[in-house]
């Protein structure tokens, strides 16, 4: 059989990272300093300015004075604020959220970039000409040495300082201990050759001197607590790399190289190497964050991260295959199976072989036999192999573990074997195999235990007894498993089931083992591993300690950011396999990380969509009730680690989650009072979150819920309470003096009634009547006495009726004067002619008039108008209506007229008749007190030689 064998080969591996500029929008790709604050902002300094980093974006810091847009050197002075300086000379200083200018060195430095250290009240600065001391605050300049500085190193109160006394003497060169103003030399370097790139490196007890002579890297070694100088021995490594940084990390000493970064232990007086990493990178400088993630910037790469350096992946595209299997061999040895028929054989992280076997198919299961060191290789087709593996030698074994979904060994000559269709069982599987059917039935995983076979099939758990194979289902609760997975220990037996999470049995009982996964998370895969219980699943890899019940995780923080299937347990690592992909994880205690949670700052807040200052306590007025807020924990992709919560403490009983990667809350109309509120944020793998400052928001309630404006308004009801009553008071008044006024009215119109009565029954008038009567008793005309005498008495009777009433209908008004008429016509001896006309549209049995109100004046038309003419007296009454609704009554007579009948009066008749008099009166009160508007009008006529020709009065009044 032919093998295809390759030598061992050491294939590079890398921890596991993630670039920038893959997973946000990182502003740059050649950067030159990274630094991490203690608000855990990143601060880089890259080729386009200085930037700093919170975990979500970048922000640019720049100064309009600001020469190039390059800087270099980031540093923090005790106050925790950060200093850079570029090729010109100018440094600067971040604060306040601004990039400030503290001095312009450029006629100091000649376009060489100068080293320089934050003293207390100083800044020293190390140029070509000379080391120079900036006081902060006058900015006086003072020259503390004389001399061509190159380089130098900072270590507590002591500059370490590479001098070239004279820039034309290249091959005399000093290292100089400054301490305060103290200058002292520590060694000279001579020699012909001229020297490239001198660097000095100051670390807690040693300081590294490190420059190129010939193309070959020299090393040195200062020793602080005595000044002495050691040459040391250059590791093979580093004898042609260009060295840009030198960093001590956990007691060892990473050099940073255009091949990536060179770890060492320095021990005994040497370097001893350990590993390299990112080879193809030009390392610049790193930095460990609060959380433990290493970011590298690069020159042509921009920032890598590492969340977990313990974590190494090798990538697998050179095998132009994918991985379908794996399997462990013993101590750290382990074989993958491809899909191209390919073993690849390593050893750690060396791949020693690979074996192509002929079929060329898919690898789908791989089983490893410890005694007879014997691989077998199930394809997932029809076919199957046996690789001894002391010889490398294969065989085939037709459709004896074809397409197996489980392979158990029960013993040194018994092997179970499970497929998609049978469980079967072999004695002495690998020479003459004699099988035994279990169950016709799809095997999902299997164990042996003891003498205890357990085998998941598709339908249910079952467990065999080895020696005779009688079977019993397993069931909880009395219903069946169904179990994707299966590990044991040396005296139990864990299942992951589908519906029932993870279960134990153990001393032939069955129970629920509890390990507080997260919700909705499925077991993919699971290894024991002496007290430790090893979980894969689609959250990342949990490692359970069985002793003390705590559960650790890694995940995608930690760098695993595909979900976690198939994995390998090893004596010193854990590998997890992938497709293209292996990741190599050590059983140490330094794999997981103990995550922290930065504290949270708050980035603004705003107040109806306006920005205002942040601060612990708001007053607000009730319209200002629009209120959002930005905040930030800092950290590696905090947007994406990074939960938060808040609660309102006068809303919430519980805290409300906010979604991750939201950064912001908003308020959009909360109601007047006082709101405090409290936000907090943990790292998904942090034990505790970490609270940010309460903030309160008064808001006031509106003018109208104040208890001024309720005691305004109680004032206000009360005083309009008492001026109603007041009012009610002063109507009640009013109406009694009105009722009073009335009643003085009332009194005054019966009295103008009385003295009307007694005018229209004036003695004349009653002396005429009874005369009448008289001449037609003596006339024997006892008839016409007796119709006389009953008009009479009806007359009397109607005025002693109507002068009770204020007011008539306007039909009893006039009957009233038509029987008077009729009496005044006896009495001019029927030399009278009347006439009373009525608008048919007046309803003169509704229409109201004042009581006997017409006849004084058709009284007045027959006693002084028509009285003293002798004939062709006439006398005519109309009603009618006019506009605006009001009622018109016209008397007119055809007299002598009233400037006449003024002539006739006798000498004490010079007065107005009684009757008118008291008329006027009463259309007085009826204006001013019953506010009805009757007006009466006299109008003497004339016929057209201008001689008095009668009287006409109208009296216009409403209808009502």
């Amino acid at each position: 059989m032919a093998l295809f064998l390759m030598e061992c080969i050491v294939y590079a591996q890398n921890p596991v990272y993630e670039n920038m500029s893959e997973v946000s929008t990182l502003p740059d790709v050649e950067f030159y300093d990274i630094l991490e604050d203690k608000d855990n902002y990143i601060w880089l300094a890259a080729d386009k300015g200085l930037f700093r980093y919170n975990g979500k974006s970048y922000q640019r810091f720049s100064h309009p004075d600001q020469k190039s847009n390059s800087l270099f050197q980031l540093k923090f002075d005790v106050d925790n604020i950060v200093w850079c300086n570029n090729i010109y000379g100018q440094i600067f200083y971040a604060e306040n959220n601004k990039l400030k200018l503290f001095y312009d060195a450029s006629d100091l430095v000649k376009g060489q970039l100068a080293a320089y250290t934050i003293l207390k009240n100083h800044i020293r600065l190390f140029t070509v000409k000379g080391i120079y001391d900036i006081h902060k605050s006058t900015k006086k300049i003072t020259k503390v040495f004389d001399g061509f500085c190159i380089s130098n190193a900072n270590s507590k109160d002591s500059d370490y300082v590479f001098v070239v006394n004279n820039e034309n003497q290249i091959t005399n060169h000093r290292v100089y201990k400054i301490n305060g103003t103290e200058t002292k030399l520590l060694f000279n370097i001579e020699g012909l050759e001229y020297i490239q790139s001198p660097k000095l490196f100051a670390f807690k007890t040693h300081v590294f001197l490190t420059y190129k002579r010939d193309n070959r890297n020299l090393l040195y070694l200062i020793n602080k607590s005595d000044d002495s100088l050691k040459k040391l021995i250059t590791p093979k490594h580093l004898k042609s790399q260009t060295i840009y940084n030198l960093l001590s990390f956990n007691n060892e000493y990473w050099f940073l190289t255009t091949a990536g970064v060179f770890v060492y232990k320095y021990e005994e007086g040497q370097l001893h190497f350990k590993e390299q990493f990112f080879k193809s990178e030009s390392i610049t400088d790193v930095v460990e964050d609060f959380n433990q993630n290493y970011w590298f910037a690069t020159l042509n790469n921009g920032v890598l991260v590492s969340p977990n350096l313990n974590i190494r992946q090798v990538n697998l595209d050179y095998i132009n295959a994918k991985v379908t299997a794996s399997i462990g061999l013993d101590g750290n040895r382990f074989v993958l199976g491809t899909n191209n028929g390919k073993l690849l054989f390593y050893n750690k992280n060396q791949l020693e072989k690979t074996l192509q076997l002929p079929s060329k198919n898919i690898i789908g299961k791989l089983f490893y036999d410890t005694n007879k060191a014997q691989l077998v290789v199930s394809v997932n087709a029809s076919g199957s192999i046996i690789v001894d593996l002391k010889s490398y030698q294969f065989t085939h074994v037709d459709n004896r573990f074809s397409v197996a979904k489980a392979l158990s060994k029960i013993d040194n000559s018994t092997l179970f074997y499970g497929n998609y269709r049978q469980g079967i069982v072999y004695k002495d599987p690998f020479n003459n195999p004699v099988e035994k059917i279990l169950k016709e039935s799809r095997v999902k995983a299997s164990a042996v235990l003891g003498k205890q076979l357990f085998v998941s099939y598709i339908e249910g758990l079952y467990v065999y007894d080895t020696n005779n194979f009688d079977s019993l289902e397993l069931k909880y609760k009395s219903k069946s498993l169904l179990v994707n997975t299966i590990t044991k220990s040396e005296s139990a037996v864990w299942f992951a089931t589908q519906h029932n999470g993870l279960l134990k049995f153990e001393n032939d009982q069955l129970e629920k083992f509890e390990i507080n996964l997260p919700d909705g998370l499925q077991i993919n895969n699971m290894y024991h591993d002496g007290n430790i219980l090893w979980i894969s699943t689609d959250g990342g890899l949990f490692q359970y300690q069985l002793t003390d019940k705590s559960l650790k995780l890694l995940s995608a923080q930690d760098g695993l950011n595909l979900a976690v299937n198939d994995f390998l347990i090893l004596e010193d690592q854990v590998v997890v396999t992938l497709p293209k992909l292996i990741y190599l994880l050590p059983k140490s205690k330094n794999l997981f990380k103990t995550y922290k949670t930065s504290d949270i700052s708050i980035g603004s807040v705003t107040i109806n969509d306006r920005d205002t200052l942040v601060q612990s306590h708001y007053k607000l007025p009730y319209n200002f009730n629009k209120i959002g807020l930005t905040f930030n924990s800092n950290g590696f992709q905090s947007n994406r680690h990074v939960n938060y919560r808040y609660r309102v403490k006068q809303i919430d009983s519980n805290w409300q989650s906010i979604p991750l990667n939201t950064h912001f809350i908003n308020f959009n109309s909360l109601a007047s009072g006082t709101y405090t509120l409290e936000l907090k944020a943990q790292n998904i793998s942090a034990k505790n979150p970490v609270y940010a400052a309460p903030i309160t928001f008064s808001i006031a309630k509106p003018f109208w819920e104040t208890y001024w404006f309720y005691g305004l308004v109680v004032l206000t009801i009360f005083g309009l309470i008492w001026l109603y009553f007041r009012w009610r008071l002063q109507q009640k008044e009013a109406q009694r003096i009105t009722e009073i006024d009335k009643i003085l009215m009332d009194k005054k119109i019966t009295n103008l009634r009385l003295e009307n009565l007694r005018s229209q029954m004036n003695p004349h008038f009653i002396f005429n009547a009874l005369n009448s009567i008289q001449d037609y008793i003596v006339s024997n005309e006892k008839v016409l006495a007796s119709s006389y005498l009953v008009k009479f008495s009806r007359l009397i009777r109607m005025y002693l009726d109507y002068s009770q009433q204020n007011e008539i209908t306007l039909e009893e008004e006039l009957n009233a004067l038509k029987l008077y008429l009729e009496l005044e016509k006896v009495r001019f001896e029927d030399e009278l002619e009347y006439t009373i006309s009525v608008d048919n549209q007046l309803k003169t049995k509704q229409i109201k008039v004042p009581s006997l109100f017409i006849q004084p004046y058709v009284e007045n038309a027959l006693k002084h108008g028509l009285l003293h003419k002798l004939n062709d007296r006439k006398l005519h009454i109309e009603a009618k209506i006019i506009q605006q609704n009001k009622l018109e009554i016209t008397v007119e007579d055809n007299g002598i007229g009233r400037a006449q009948s003024e002539k006739l009066k006798r000498p004490n008749q010079q007065h107005k008749p009684f009757a008118t008099k008291a008329n006027e009166e009463r259309v007085h009160l009826y204006k001013n007190k019953l506010k009805r508007d009757i007006a009466i009008t006299t109008t003497d006529l004339y016929d057209e030689n201008d001689v008095p020709a009668g009287t006409k009065v109208v009296i216009t009044m409403p209808i009502h």
